[in-house]
């Protein structure tokens, strides 16, 4: 008897074992357009990548996460459709120009409050922390 046999799967279902290996990615077959060594320059270019519309792989990004075999693999691969290819290397391009960066914040932001300082630790008045040291003088004394 097949076991698989009398679990619920539809009637017209494909089986995993059937797919086909000639199948094409959605977009065609992918282009590494750069390489990087970190993972976060890599996260984000796939930002700006994404957000100019272009799908974006990341290849070998968790092995260099895990094991940090970045140099010897020759870093983590950005790769994108072969149609968007050159669309993607014109963003690579500003990416690493600077273009892309944010000077300053939009004029209609406030500035971000400045932080006070504590002068004690804990938020302990000075009396407080006299008094504490009376009983540790007294502890150690006697």
């Amino acid at each position: 008897m097949n076991p698989s046999a009398s679990l619920p799967f539809p009637a017209n279902a494909r089986a995993a074992s059937h797919t086909e290996a000639d199948e094409e990615p959605p977009h065609g077959d992918l282009v590494t357009v750069t390489r990087v060594f970190n993972s976060l320059e890599a996260e984000m270019l796939r930002g700006c990548l994404e957000s100019e519309g272009i799908p974006v792989t990341l290849g070998d990004v968790q092995l260099v996460q895990t094991y940090s075999v970045g140099l010897a693999l020759g870093g983590i691969r950005i790769m994108v459709p072969a149609m968007f290819a050159d669309a993607a290397r014109s963003t690579v391009d500003a990416f690493e120009h600077g273009e892309l960066a944010i000077d300053e914040l939009p004029s209609d932001s406030e500035p971000a409050a400045a932080e006070t300082e504590t002068t004690s630790t804990f938020g302990w008045s000075r009396a407080t922390w006299i008094a504490l040291a009376i009983v540790v003088i007294v502890i150690i004394a006697f």
